[in-house]
């Protein structure tokens, strides 16, 4: 993508992807985001810590394009199955076409994951990652992740704190207005990362484990590709600053002008820190009385 279709990831979200006019370019952000180091090594430590089995179940929920889920069917075998759960019919469609090629039994379906439409106790692990901070009510989902494993089963959660994002473009002031903007939440939980050992802990689930990991833009060439990889948009930033009385209006293209600028010359950097937290379903007697 060129520097000319910059309007095209103006403004990237997933909380409406079907309604959403960058459908395209979400989905491509999708995978540009799965390939971050941070992403690739939280997915590591989550297969190291679920330790799926042959012929287990797992859930996924918020799958998306389906490739974290599809990337652990080798250790489910045939006889076991992956179900897929995403809000998006593109995502779904997508995670369909590739769990073709599947070692298990695949199903992707749209749904909603405050409501799961599974038993309970019925799968042996349920993951979800960069989901919760689209979600109005995360402690809900986290709750109906719970109520769907089996005891014994595994939780893993992994998911951004956009608290810790930073962007260094040799611009202390502007480095501090996006600090400054990021501090707050505004219309999502998108501090959620950092909230996941809480959010387990109060669906009734026994922590296993938590770590964290940063991914860091070291450079970005602005006359070639619209946004960095994985990321949103520099207008979009600016929009943000705008909304959390950091930047001015006039102020916006000032802002992108100085980023890209600094980025052509080399003086660009940027990271965001990602949380993932694994735990185990108790016996139901063990289970919180206020749980269904």
């Amino acid at each position: 993508m060129g520097a000319g279709d910059q309007h095209d990831t103006h403004g990237l979200g997933y909380e409406s992807v079907d309604d959403d006019p960058n459908a395209a370019v979400l989905l491509n952000t999708m995978d540009a985001t799965a390939a971050w180091e941070a992403t690739q090594q939280l997915r590591a430590w989550e297969r190291v810590q679920l330790a799926l089995a042959p012929g287990e179940r797992l859930l996924d929920v918020g799958c998306g394009l389906g490739d974290a889920a599809l990337a652990l069917a080798a250790d489910l075998g045939a006889d076991g199955e992956i179900v897929g759960i995403d809000a998006s019919a593109e995502m779904v469609r997508g995670a369909r076409a590739r769990a073709a090629a599947a070692q298990c039994r695949t199903r992707f379906v749209v749904g909603d994951a405050a409501a799961l439409d599974e038993p309970d106790g019925s799968f042996d692990a349920v993951r979800s990652e960069r989901t919760l901070q689209w979600l109005a009510a995360p402690a809900a989902a986290v709750a109906e992740m719970a109520r769907v494993v089996r005891p014994g089963g595994r939780v893993s959660l992994i998911d951004t704190d956009w608290s810790s994002f930073a962007i260094d473009v040799g611009d202390a002031d502007l480095a501090a207005r996006v600090r400054g903007a990021m501090q707050v939440e505004r219309r999502r939980p998108s501090h959620v990362g950092r909230r996941l050992a809480g959010l387990v802990r109060g669906a009734g689930l026994v922590m296993i484990a938590e770590t964290g990991a940063t991914h860091t833009w070291t450079s970005w060439d602005p006359d070639r590709s619209a946004a960095p990889a994985g990321c949103f948009s520099m207008r979009s930033l600016a929009d943000d600053l705008v909304d959390a009385d950091q930047l001015a209006p006039g102020d916006i293209d000032r802002f992108v002008a100085t980023v890209e600028d600094a980025a052509r010359a080399g003086r660009f950097r940027m990271h965001l820190t990602m949380h993932a937290v694994v735990a185990t379903a108790p016996p139901p007697t063990m289970r919180s009385p206020h749980r269904g």
